[in-house]
């Protein structure tokens, strides 16, 4: 990562990571540019979201970092890779025409759809994310509806990307290995004047997933940047991003229960080998982005610095698959070592969807001082708009398979349009945040976020009268508070309360019921953190970051729908989720670094309409999951120089469903890494994932569950220059 920019905040930015050395009021100095590598010690850098000012440590509420050299050690390829570093993020697979796919991430247990961030700003759109462009990634736990605005129930995801520099460089990497898989990317910046540079991110790949019987899929992605005014007090950034991939869909393996047992497991778990794909030739899932980025920020004076940031987004998505399920005659027929017949689900039937938004944040940080007290003052403006249309498609002729399939379905028709789709959302947003010193190591912060959130949601046969023609505006406050305890520079400890709402109408592309209206007074579901926590560094200089945190989450006013009317309405439902966070990053020697993270979580649905979910665990939460990741280097910079290393990433069994019926087992895999340096320029790195052939599941859904690839290796050549 040598070369990249890290803005380093002088005089009372950097008090603000701690108490103050000497009574005296603090010197406001301008932000500079410095040239060198981010820490390894993660709760020294910044905030993932300059809405949340000052660093890691600073923030009160649990963060969870990725840094670029472990996604570069770990050579991950997708955000999903990235995110098995972070205990308490699972996957789940969407329903095809009914409903959403691609990247379907949940935080401790809530949905967390639309809830990534690329610097700062919202990914829309709904695609499965290449890293090629990502300079790390982080997760901030616990609803954060003042700094983000609808949505995070049980967080968000940040990714942080590679932009240009001052200084020239080079960066390449080609990488081989099982399934098959071929992938290079190339990462270059130049320096063009004093002040500017620009920077070329490229990316091609073509695999096949690793024991599964899927066909080989493909993806390229080009994204140029500029920035003027590096290391100035203005500076502007541009980046576009242009990503295609046309990959086959997979919906995974279904669930069964064995006779005179009630909870469903996966079929693989009985015998059917996890490479079962159940796939026809019209599978796919094609997509394109183009997203067009525009940052701005200015240092007014020694006190005001003022950002404004805009994104527009183009996805389009041409999408099938075949969901395949086995009732009760089709589990008797494969325990006595049959073949039955099965036929796929229309859930997976294929749709075609554009989406375009836009979003423009302008954000203002104040820092200043009234007599004894000190002050840090954050408020702005978040205003976006997202249009989505979707035509859904049927098939002139049923398929059938078997449960184990020789080979994949035939090529089917397609009828014309059978359903259309339009949903529009609008969201006003203004918020304020202020973090107040009472002396210089205790500091109180209070903020709020008030959203007009309109929608807008039309569905029906073309042709036909619509099913669905729904307008729902609402009005939703989020608050924020906190109290922050800092003896030292190297200790902070807090308490912190923070909200976040979900509009009715966010969710109709997940789920698209078909729904006559609302309700009177239908509300934004309501979610709420607790959370008491304390981020330590230690060693010498503070090289090591430790992190610990206790909370609750608690979750109510979910949606329903009235069987019998069709309206959706507020369900009485609340669930619970209370747990403890730990964490560590850094170096434990200047060249032994670690990663790691543990949570437990105690889920539970305290009130339902369904009577018999009560006191049941929340549906893909697990009681305990783990990463850890570390790395150790010998004989730095001499000519026989080895970097060992490895983790694991393990999660307990989780539920798939409210009613805790069905199951998806533990997973656990087993990575290494041993990389050598050729020379200054040339680096040689092999990866090894589930060296244990485990057998896994990556994306979780109510009825069925996606095997994750067993054992794999891929080596790779990386230059520098």
């Amino acid at each position: 990562m040598a070369g990249a920019a890290m803005a380093v905040p002088m005089g009372a930015g950097a008090m603000a990571q701690g108490a103050n050395s000497t009574p005296e009021a603090p010197v406001m100095l301008p932000t500079v540019q410095v040239q060198g590598e981010a820490p390894p010690n993660t709760l020294r850098r910044a905030a993932p979201v300059n809405r949340l000012p000052g660093t890691v440590q600073d923030t009160p509420q649990t963060i969870t970092v990725i840094p670029r050299e472990v996604l570069e050690q770990q050579n991950v390829t997708t955000l999903e890779e990235a995110l098995r570093n972070v205990p308490g993020v699972t996957v789940s697979i969407g329903e095809g025409n009914g409903g959403v796919n691609g990247d379907q991430f949940r935080i401790r247990g809530f949905s967390a759809q639309d809830d990534v961030y690329v610097d700062g700003l919202r990914d829309f759109g709904s695609y499965q994310r290449d890293a090629f462009t990502f300079e790390d990634v982080s997760v901030i736990k616990g609803p954060s509806g003042y700094a983000l605005g609808t949505g995070t129930v049980g967080g968000a995801i940040a990714v942080g990307s590679r932009t240009p520099h001052l200084g020239d460089s080079l960066g390449a990497t080609v990488t081989g290995g099982s399934g098959p898989f071929a992938r290079g990317t190339l990462d270059l910046n130049k320096q063009f004047s004093d002040t500017g540079a620009v920077r070329l991110n490229l990316m091609g790949q073509a695999n096949r997933a690793v024991d599964r019987d899927s066909p080989t899929g493909h993806r390229w992605g080009v994204a140029p940047s500029v920035s003027f005014g590096l290391g100035t007090d203005t500076t502007f950034t541009a980046e576009y991003l242009h990503y295609e991939y046309d990959v086959p869909t997979d919906a995974g393996v279904p669930l069964i229960t064995l006779p005179g047992q009630r909870i469903a497991r996966p079929i693989t778990e009985y015998g059917l080998p996890r490479s079962t794909w159940y796939g026809s030739r019209n599978d796919r899932d094609r997509v394109q982005v183009d997203r067009l980025t525009a940052r701005l920020s200015h240092q007014a004076n020694e006190w005001l610095t003022i950002a404004n940031d805009t994104r527009a987004t183009w996805v389009d998505r041409d999408f099938a698959y075949s969901i395949v399920g086995c009732d009760a005659a089709c589990t008797t027929s494969f325990l006595r070592g049959g073949n039955p017949t099965l036929t796929p689900s229309g859930a997976g039937n294929p749709y075609s969807q554009q989406t375009w938004a836009l979003q423009n944040v302008t954000t203002a940080t104040a820092k200043f001082t009234t007599g004894p007290l000190r002050h840090e003052l954050t408020g702005g403006i978040d205003i976006w708009h997202q249009d989505t249309d979707r035509e859904g498609f049927g098939y002139t002729t049923a398929a059938t398979t078997n449960l184990r399939p020789q080979s994949v379905f035939p090529r089917r028709g397609l009828t014309g349009p059978t359903n259309k789709r339009n949903g529009e959302v609008t969201a006003y947003g203004a918020f304020v945040n202020e973090r107040l010193w009472l002396i210089p190591e205790l500091s109180v912060v209070g903020g709020v976020r008030v959203t007009r959130y309109e929608t807008d949601y039309t569905a029906g046969a073309p042709g036909q009268v619509l099913t669905s023609d729904i307008d729902g505006d609402s009005t939703s406050v989020d608050p924020r508070a906190a109290v922050i305890f800092e003896p030292t520079r190297n200790q902070t400890y807090y308490a912190s309360y923070s909200t976040s709402s979900t509009p009715p109408g966010s969710l109709f592309f997940t789920q698209p019921s078909t729904v006559g209206g609302f309700r009177s007074n239908y509300d934004p579901e309501r979610n709420t953190v607790y959370e008491i926590g304390a981020k330590i560094n230690v060693l010498d200089g503070g090289r090591l970051g430790l992190t610990g945190a206790l909370y609750r989450v608690d979750k109510k006013n979910a949606e329903d729908v009235d069987p019998l009317g069709g309206e959706r309405f507020a369900s009485s439902d609340v669930q619970r989720n209370q747990g403890i966070e730990l964490g560590i990053s850094g170096l434990i020697t200047p060249v032994w670094t670690i990663n790691a993270s543990y949570t437990a979580m105690d889920s539970e649905t305290r009130q339902s309409r369904t009577a018999a979910n009560v006191g049941k665990r929340v549906q893909y939460v697990p009681e305990n999951a783990a990463a850890l990741w570390t790395t150790y280097e010998i004989n730095r910079g001499e000519p026989w120089n080895l970097t060992v290393g490895g983790g694991f990433t393990w999660r307990d069994k989780v539920f798939l469903n409210a009613a805790n019926t069905a199951e998806a087992p533990a997973n656990f895999s087993l990575d290494g890494v041993i990389s050598h340096k050729i020379n200054d320029n040339l680096r040689v790195q092999v990866n090894g994932y589930n060296l244990s052939d485990e057998r896994n599941y990556g994306s979780l859904f109510g009825t069925r569950v996606l095997p994750a690839a067993g054992r794999t290796v891929l080596v790779s050549l990386n230059a520098e220059f």
